[in-house]
């Protein structure tokens, strides 16, 4: 099923001629994962903006998306677990390539 969006999948790393990516408040979205991830003092601000932008209900569900992606790469990275041959044969590899990063760890194992 296609939803009609047309996603630029190098959004995730913040690239600010990506513009949103293609994803509905995708500027603040990142906004709100980075500073997640990053202890940023501009959460509680941007976690506001955020509510304001998509809802409560939405603001939370991108939060929990936000810390099962990094509990994932996580256990990813900490065990070295590589791209099974399938999943690479599918474009994950490309993927990698695309975002730029080859040079992480569990993408070169």
């Amino acid at each position: 099923m296609t939803t009609g969006l047309e996603v630029d999948v190098r959004v995730v790393r913040g690239a600010p001629e990506i513009g949103d990516g293609g994803v509905p408040n995708g500027i603040l979205l990142h906004r709100y994962a980075a500073a997640i991830l990053s202890d940023d003092r501009d959460l509680v601000a941007t976690r506001h903006d955020l509510i304001r932008a998509i809802g409560t209900d939405a603001t939370v569900q991108a939060a929990s998306i936000v810390a099962s992606f990094d509990g994932i790469n996580r256990v990813a990275d900490a065990t070295g677990i590589a791209l099974d041959p399938e999943t690479a044969g599918h474009g994950a590899d490309s993927l990698v390539e695309t975002l730029g990063l080859e040079a992480l760890g569990a993408a070169r194992s």
